[in-house]
């Protein structure tokens, strides 16, 4: 009875100390199993840590672009090597290690057309990703106990595929509409009304088959949730006609999937004040350029050679760098690849 009594205070101090959006049912849960979430419980500099989180998340959307070029020179990777490798960058830079912002999603292909990536694997699973497809790549970093979630999509070796680049531009543009109105006062729902209605006016209004976007903070899911009028199960939130307000921090996620095709998803991370809003992600690049990985996007001289070893496929690059220090670190292991390969032809979609 004691204990009951003692982590029922606990649990109403944690949910009193900490705004709103950032209390949600999963760290709640923790505390009554008398779990904190972190061994000091939740830290108090919430805005600093969520910048710093959503710098280490464009770390990680770096190094996937870095990766999937890698595919396009070559590299035999899977969905699951290039999540590894972006969970191994974000911590390197300071990611908790032990308490990630959730599951990293590298979606490839038809599995793009599933929000959440690979159901049997977690969003990433053993399938290789292959030249021409289009890739989802949701990742977030935590910080201080608080968390990022920011996605990016990707065409590996480019396309002329007209229904590809129009889904992409329709999620591009739902997005740049929402932005001026993202400010304290504005009803949630509103947000997600006027990108859903653009993406509708472009023909997918059917294949935009969740809410605009959701809070987080603590957790990756919280409210408000940015919805027209219903719950969202895949972000297990609720409906809600709360407006934004300045304590929260938000996503701006609109997405197109085309069942056993592809699927396409920018995901941004915004600070809500009063009189406007924080971009946090405005320095990650999303626009078409970005969205096209082409062969002359890096430096062919940085791509590896295939690695030849009794544990190691032939045909299996090394992981692209993200760092000088992991060049000079590898410098013994691989041979810079001297030469240029011309003669490759991107395969169009």
């Amino acid at each position: 009875m004691g204990r009951k009594l003692i982590l029922g205070i606990l649990l109403a101090f944690f949910l009193a100390s900490i705004p709103p959006s950032a209390a949600c049912e999963t760290e709640a849960a923790r505390i009554i199993n008398g779990e904190f979430p972190s061994p000091t419980g939740i830290s108090p500099n919430k805005d600093e840590s969520i910048r710093e989180s959503a710098r280490l998340a464009g770390i990680g959307q770096h190094v996937a672009r870095e990766m999937l070029w890698q595919v396009l020179m070559g590299a035999t990777l899977t969905e699951q090597t290039i999540a590894d490798e972006i969970d191994r960058a974000m911590v390197e830079n300071g990611s908790n290690p032990n308490w990630p912002s959730f599951t990293t999603i590298v979606a490839s292909g038809a599995n793009g057309a599933i929000p959440h990536g690979d159901p049997e694997n977690d969003g990433a699973g053993p399938k290789q990703v292959m030249i021409g497809d289009v890739v989802v790549v949701d990742l977030g970093a935590r910080v201080n106990d608080w968390v990022s979630d920011v996605t990016r999509s990707y065409a590996i070796g480019g396309t002329t595929n007209a229904t590809i680049t129009k889904a992409y531009m329709a999620v591009y543009d739902a997005q740049n509409l929402t932005f001026p109105l993202i400010e304290a006062g504005t009803p949630a729902w509103a947000l997600d009304d006027i990108a859903r209605t653009h993406i509708e006016e472009q023909g997918f209004g059917e294949y935009f088959i969740h809410s605009l976007g959701h809070g987080f903070g603590v957790c990756v899911h919280e409210p408000p949730l940015l919805s027209g009028g219903t719950d969202d199960p895949l972000f297990g939130l609720s409906y809600n006609q709360q407006p934004l307000a300045p304590y929260d921090a938000i996503t701006i996620e609109p997405g197109i999937y085309l069942d056993g095709w592809f699927g396409i998803r920018i995901e941004d991370d915004f600070l809500v004040n009063q009189e406007d809003h924080e971009f946090l992600t405005a320095d990650l690049p999303r626009d078409l350029d970005w969205f096209m990985i082409e062969k002359d996007d890096y430096d062919i001289s940085l791509a590896f050679t295939p690695q030849t070893s009794p544990d190691v496929d032939d045909e299996q690059f090394l992981p692209f760098p993200v760092a000088l220090v992991d060049i000079l670190s590898l410098l013994g292991l691989a041979a810079w690849r001297n030469h240029r390969q011309d003669d490759f032809a991107p395969l169009n979609v």
